[in-house]
């Protein structure tokens, strides 16, 4: 794909929108916070037309980060911060993996912790930049579908293992419209715990799994604009999306940017499309002094064979290495023993 960002797209829109507030959901921990306040800062200058109300919630409070959340908004005067505390359940022991902790499933109880009147709200990841108007993603109407969401063009082939015809939507988890209203009255929590706990590490994808096996014939898709994955720009030799075209046309004009996978813009290790992007808004927020996440010369080794593989189109990270080719695990044994070996 070479789609380039059109700059309009980074222009804030103009007043107009609805009256009605947008209300938007994380959920994270507060290492999480840092990215999260570079979402809200975009997020916030596209929506001035709008009154925004945004909860988090999370499972560890951490009041002097709060704080900093709570600052990054305050030049917004259209926009409210709620936070949220959660408190797992000592018997929930769902599937995890080497980036993933259980907190990714905590979106699942938002029809719980949230206030019975909110009957909808948008769940956003923290590692995404919003560059439109989310006034026409928030009137989507939903009927009696469970949520809207975006096709995912890397994760069809999903639909085999989950036992969905090949018609099915996949979406992914990123960018969500859930209808909060429905999922309570068909006790949907109950439904994906029961089910999550049942396929254990079959869930490759976790809560984003589990949503698409059981409610499959209950989203609503919309348009790719509104989850386009950063991982388009430069795809590895032979990897094509699933229905090509729209998404081009998504890239050329995204709502949402979302860095999947683990080539994150706050990485110094990892060549990451559009990083700027992340590291522009980031400096409008009180982590603007925040340096790249391990950015040291011991990972010099790494970030070269990244960029490398990169550059050649390769779907291999360093990490990717070490975890799934022989000379990997070679490797990993060799830096095992010679830490024993150490006196």
């Amino acid at each position: 794909m070479s789609a380039a960002l059109a700059p309009a797209s980074l222009v804030p829109q103009k007043p107009g929108g609805s009256s009605t507030p947008i209300r938007v959901l994380f959920c994270c921990d507060p290492g999480y916070f840092q990215h999260m306040a570079a979402t809200l800062v975009s997020l916030l200058e596209h929506n001035r037309a709008h009154a925004v109300e945004i909860h988090l919630i999370t499972s560890r409070r951490d009041a002097a980060r709060e704080q900093m959340l709570a600052a990054t908004i305050e030049s917004f005067a259209n926009a409210r911060l709620v936070v949220h505390g959660f408190e797992w359940a000592q018997d929930a022991r769902w599937h995890t993996s080497h980036h993933i902790t259980r907190d990714t499933y905590i979106r699942l109880f938002a029809a719980d912790v949230l206030p019975a009147p909110i009957d909808r709200i948008l769940y956003l990841d923290a590692d995404l930049l919003v560059l439109a108007d989310l006034g026409p993603l928030w009137e989507v109407e939903l009927g009696d579908n469970i949520l809207a969401a975006v096709p995912d063009p890397f994760g069809q082939d999903r639909r085999g293992a989950l036992g969905l015809s090949s018609q099915a939507p996949y979406v992914n988890g990123g960018v969500l419209l859930l209808n909060l209203a429905r999922w309570r009255s068909m006790a949907a929590l109950e439904r994906l715990s029961a089910y999550i706990e049942q396929m254990g590490d079959r869930l490759e994808y976790h809560d984003q799994d589990a949503v698409n096996a059981l409610f499959a014939e209950e989203i609503k898709i919309i348009d790719y604009r509104w989850n386009v994955q950063t991982r388009l720009w430069r795809l590895p030799r032979g990897e094509t999306p699933s229905d090509p075209e729209a998404v081009e046309r998504s890239m050329r004009n995204p709502g949402i940017l979302h860095f999947t996978t683990v080539r994150k813009p706050w990485l110094w290790v990892m060549p990451t499309p559009h990083k700027d992007l992340y590291w522009q808004y980031l400096r409008r927020t009180p982590w603007r002094d925040a340096a790249p996440a391990d950015r040291r010369a011991s990972k010099l080794f790494q970030r070269a064979v990244n960029y490398a593989c990169y550059a050649l189109r390769l779907n291999y990270t360093w990490e990717r290495i070490l975890r799934r080719t022989t000379l990997g695990r070679i490797l990993v044994r060799l830096q095992g023993l010679m830490r024993t070996a150490k006196p």
